[in-house]
């Protein structure tokens, strides 16, 4: 593993073989790193044209996990328990709890806090973890814990 200069990593972060953390990310507390993942740090890198002046921050939020072999564009933040999926490359913002794959990432589902996904009985409203039974509230493209 390789973890660039002013990098931020919080307490209990994980991270696995293969990964490097380059300058601009910001890991908060807990948060999963899967073997192989990739974060960029310049949207438009060339070999021959420095450009470490146009840096575009990123930062994952407390909780998250990011899958084996996704790719985590430069300049996006990825919420507070939100699950990437192995593979997934993600070029926008996630919301919390969002459940993201495939190329580009898309929202599939939701995540409970303890890594399992939330079951919803309407399109919106209440909802709850069928592991550790915590219940949810969805609105649209957020979801919170009630």
């Amino acid at each position: 593993m390789v973890i660039g200069p002013y990098v931020q990593i919080g307490n209990g972060v994980k991270i696995q073989n293969n990964v490097s953390v380059y300058e601009g990310v910001t890991l908060e507390d807990d948060v999963f790193c899967g073997p192989s993942m990739v974060f960029t740090n310049v949207f438009n890198p060339r070999s021959a044209i420095r450009r470490m002046d146009e840096l575009r921050p990123t930062l994952v939020r407390r909780g998250a996990t990011l899958g084996a072999n996704c790719t985590i564009v430069c300049g996006v933040t990825i919420g507070q328990y939100a699950f990437i999926g192995a593979g997934a490359v993600v070029v926008k913002a996630v919301p919390d709890f969002a459940l993201v794959t495939g190329n580009p990432g898309k929202i599939i589902g939701w995540m409970c806090k303890c890594g399992n996904r939330l079951t919803f009985e309407r399109g919106d409203g209440p909802g709850v973890c069928q592991t550790c039974q915590q219940l949810y509230w969805k609105d649209g493209q957020k979801v919170s814990p009630k």
